[in-house]
């Protein structure tokens, strides 16, 4: 494997798992490492699209599908989105950093915790289109012989069945979490997980109905587009 791709799937892995960290901040409680974590998931974020550079040179070359308009669109969203993180972040400062002198706004807790909880399932999103073509593969192997008939197998059946379990569950981690509180921007604070473990479960929940979804959504593009 080429060492690049070994480094960004290092980053992503080394994104993915601060990013729950952060997101778990409820039952951590530790104003510090947040900080710290915080930073590093931005400079994460930063060799990311230094690593992912030809995306942004051939984004003016080619036809636009609905399918290159959803990963764009997934991609600036995001980007903007970890803007918001970082620049929230900063008008919060004074109440992490000892050495910072910024006071924190009424606007800015709302304003972060509203950017990194979309930012999350976004993120998840995004991972999902990534991991499409490996789970149509899986579609293709689960169906067989039977996909040149124009049947379905069990198998085929079962497996979609189970996307939509993913999905649904990625609902109830959402709604279970209250993590609504914030996507709606609600100046309050949602319910705090009993423990890590349960928190970090609810996180990976959300995570896996997103991925769920953008693979409904990537074969209603491809399937409206073959038509």
């Amino acid at each position: 494997m080429h060492v690049k791709k070994i480094l960004k799937i290092i980053t992503d892995i080394l994104m993915f798992v601060d990013f729950i960290f952060l997101m778990s901040h409820e039952v951590v409680r530790n104003l510090s490492a947040h900080g710290v974590f915080g930073i590093a998931l931005f400079a994460l974020f930063i060799l990311h699209h230094i690593l992912n550079g030809g995306f942004y040179r051939a984004a003016l070359r080619g036809k636009y599908t609905s399918v290159r308009i959803l990963l764009s669109a997934t991609v600036w969203i995001l980007f903007v989105l970890m803007i918001l993180m970082a620049f929230s972040s900063v008008m919060m400062s004074g109440a992490v950093f000892t050495f910072s002198s910024i006071n924190m706004t009424s606007w800015s807790r709302p304003l972060h915790t509203f950017s990194c909880s979309w930012g999350f399932l976004l993120m998840g999103f995004h991972l999902g289109l990534h991991l499409h073509s490996k789970l149509k593969k899986l579609e293709a192997a689960a169906n067989g012989k039977k996909s040149a008939s124009g049947k379905k197998s069990a198998c085929f059946v079962i497996l979609q069945l189970l996307w939509i379990l993913i999905f649904a569950l990625g609902i109830f981690c959402i709604v279970h979490s209250q993590l609504y509180v914030y996507l709606f921007w609600q100046n309050a604070w949602k319910l705090s997980a009993p423990n890590i473990f349960v928190c970090v479960a609810e996180y990976l929940g959300m995570t896996a109905g997103m991925i769920a979804l953008s693979h409904f959504v990537m074969n209603f593009l491809q399937l409206r587009r073959a038509q």
